[in-house]
């Protein structure tokens, strides 16, 4: 896979997922309602990896705030539980690709979210998993 074609495929899925939680942060005390953006929790320079069990939902003032970005384990740690408790609250589960049957409720998540139009919708349920 060209590099092109997998850095297209990351911002689909960043996307796909900012998309399905609604534009929302994962962090538990925002209240900046700054722009949305898709973070890594555990940093690839640390061994994360861009799948969605490694991806959280944070404001840009968040995703800036208290070291994120240090590979400090407490924090990943954190992250991982926001991360959790978010996507549980909104989507009724957890996106870890490892998880049963997670493809299937994440394309059923997909087709009922308000925030896709048709052909967003359509991309995204052709796309995620090839």
């Amino acid at each position: 896979m060209s590099l092109a074609t997998k850095n297209k495929k990351r911002k689909l899925q960043f996307e796909m997922y900012k998309k399905l939680l609604g534009y929302t942060c994962a962090h538990p005390d925002c209240d900046s309602g700054a722009s949305i953006e898709a973070h890594h929790v555990r940093p690839l320079k640390f061994g994360g990896s861009d799948a969605f069990w490694n991806i959280v939902s944070l404001c840009s003032v968040c995703h800036r705030r208290n070291g994120l970005h240090r590979g400090n384990e407490s924090k990943i740690v954190e992250l991982f539980v926001f991360k959790a408790m978010h996507e549980s609250r909104i989507l009724g589960f957890y996106c870890d690709e490892q998880e049963e049957n997670f493809k299937e409720r994440f394309k059923k998540a997909i087709r009922e979210s308000k925030e896709f139009s048709d052909e967003d919708r359509f991309i995204a349920l052709n796309c995620y998993g090839k």
